[in-house]
């Protein structure tokens, strides 16, 4: 299972690279680049060799969430990951993209994520949607 590691900078910028366990980010990477997504504000590069996602960037995340959101669990609902930095396992995209915007955006403000019986959230995405509604 790929590996998503995500970096933050203020105000609402996030960029996250997928690698596979134990392997260092391949800095030489020939790529084409980020390219549009079907959302605005969404950019994914694609990997070369697997034709896979890489990466994946946001440039006003804080504003644009509900929207990031809703396009990859739409289109890029069979994509899942391992989020060490969250110790998520096996998540979608949706999921791991929902944890970074609770963390890294609403930092404190977001009450704790409920998890159920096998330690995973219940679906991260619609737990702060709805708090992201509420506020």
């Amino acid at each position: 299972m790929r590996q998503l590691r995500f970096l933050f900078q203020e105000p609402g910028f996030i960029e996250a690279v997928a690698i596979e366990p134990n392997e260092q980010p391949d800095i030489d990477i020939n790529t084409l680049g980020y390219r549009s997504s079907w959302v605005a504000d969404l950019m994914v590069d694609y990997d070369p060799k697997t034709r896979r996602p890489y990466a994946f960037m946001a440039s006003n995340f804080d504003k644009t969430y509900p929207l990031v959101i809703w396009a990859l669990k739409i289109h890029m609902h069979d994509e899942r990951f391992d989020v060490p930095q969250a110790g998520l396992h096996a998540v979608p995209l949706d999921e791991a993209f929902s944890w970074a915007y609770a963390h890294f955006i609403l930092e404190d403000h977001l009450p704790a994520l409920e998890f159920n019986s096998q330690s995973h959230p219940t679906n991260i995405s619609a737990q702060v949607l709805q708090y992201a509604a509420l506020t």
